[in-house]
């Protein structure tokens, strides 16, 4: 009983830390207004609709309070889920590894930790949980899902496999970069099959899975839009990344490719602007750091600043409601991609191996010349520590999830590494 009191008083000390982090921060920066937090605020038919509609949720539920208070009431809300995804992250390592209190300790800094270099280190001057942002939700409940995933692969729970399917299906529909629960959940049940030879089974309950919450998400995007534009339409402006590799490694020339003059005229725009201000990969420079600085700087300026607008401009004019503006949008940028991106596959490749190389010093480090090899230093000392593990082989739940972690790790940055810096 005396075991227990104290695990218990220790796991409220635990969360006591977090919150009070969180919190602290909440009230010291209040909700921070960033470059696409407009487009959430506005419900734009772009954007994916779980986060927007937990905007409308609160704005609805505090509409007595001043304009802008629901943005604080939502900014309270994600740090709170912040902290408590994080408690009951490093709770359940506490338990499920029987680490030592020191070790818990450590497990639960290090999500505050790394949210303080994401405001101080990285110069963002916020942090994700009081940022209206999509990260506000989306990080927190990838914790929730990690920790779900591991629960059903260590102990087979359906309810664990149940909340892992609810979980995916809630980031999809905040941002399509969370497509890796998705793919991280499939990876899972093939696992899980696979080692016990249910082949069969493991494919069918893995494709009923993924249909499932893809099914699901069209859904919620369809019911959403109609609600809000009165059509049924899925949200628009998922081929603007792609549109946006497409110019990044475009020559000026490749107008050539466009059959529709109109399309044609804009490209050509589009690509003047962005050549003239050293937006593209032509003015990158040499070398690795070069081009991935130069890539990361550049970006949203070819997007947000250029192409979006532009093509938005465009559409409207030659559409008479949003809907059929959003989906003629889409049709130019889907057309500039299926023109231009056959006759550029080696340079778009790579910018990719940049950007997947960037990506992997950027989740543990800066990327600078020094921390450049400091990342790989730490991804080697990782690998060896697993291949210990491995060969000694005693502790196959530290294995699974070291393994998945690393998974976790290569699928969100190859994910991103195809469409963005």
């Amino acid at each position: 009983m005396k075991k227990l009191a104290n695990r218990h008083l220790f796991s409220i000390f635990m969360l006591a830390i977090v919150t009070v982090f969180y919190l602290f921060f909440a009230f010291y920066d209040g909700a921070v207004i960033c470059v696409d937090s407009p487009s959430y605020i506005g419900m734009s038919i772009s954007r994916e609709p779980l986060y927007p509609i937990i905007l409308a949720f609160f704005r609805s539920l505090f509409s007595n309070f001043s304009s802008d208070f629901y943005l604080t009431a939502t900014a309270f809300f994600q740090s709170i889920l912040a902290a408590l995804t994080t408690w009951a992250f490093a709770v359940y390592a506490l338990k499920e590894f029987k680490l030592t209190k020191l070790f818990s300790l450590i497990i639960l800094i290090t999500p505050p930790v790394v949210s303080l270099l994401c405001r101080f280190a990285a110069k963002r001057g916020s942090m994700y949980s009081n940022s209206i942002l999509t990260e506000g939700i989306a990080i927190p409940c990838y914790f929730l899902f990690f920790r779900c995933l591991m629960e059903f692969l260590l102990h087979q729970r359906k309810k664990a496999l149940i909340f892992c399917c609810l979980l995916a299906f809630l980031l999809i529909s905040t941002r399509k970069q969370m497509a890796i629960a998705l793919i991280m959940l499939v990876i899972g049940i093939l696992y899980h099959f696979i080692k016990e030879r249910r082949y069969l089974k493991g494919i069918i309950i893995s494709f009923l899975c993924m249909a499932g919450i893809l099914l699901s998400t069209v859904l919620l995007d369809l019911g959403y839009n109609y609600v809000l534009c009165g059509e049924l339409t899925k949200h628009s402006g998922d081929t603007r990344f792609i549109t946006t590799m497409a110019l990044y490694t475009a020559d000026r020339n490749d107008a050539q490719f466009i059959n529709d003059k109109e399309i044609q005229n804009l490209f050509l725009q589009i690509y003047d602007i962005c050549d003239e201000n050293g937006y593209l990969k032509n003015s990158a420079g040499q070398g690795w750091l070069n081009r991935v600085s130069h890539f990361g700087d550049y970006y949203d300026c070819i997007q947000i600043d250029t192409l979006r607008p532009m093509v938005s401009q465009f559409a409207s004019e030659r559409r008479d409601n949003l809907v059929d503006a959003s989906e003629y949008g889409d049709q130019i940028m889907d057309t500039i991609n299926h023109s231009i991106i056959p006759h550029h596959i080696p340079e778009i490749l790579g910018t990719f191996a940049d950007n997947f190389l960037s990506g992997l010093v950027t989740t543990v480090a800066k990327r600078n010349s020094i921390l450049i090899w400091y990342s790989l230093f730490i991804y080697l000392f990782y690998f060896t520590l697993l291949a210990w593990h491995i060969g000694v082989g005693k502790n196959q739940k530290t294995i699974l999830f070291a393994t998945f972690t690393l998974i976790s790790i290569f699928v969100n940055v190859s994910l991103v590494s195809l469409v963005i810096f």
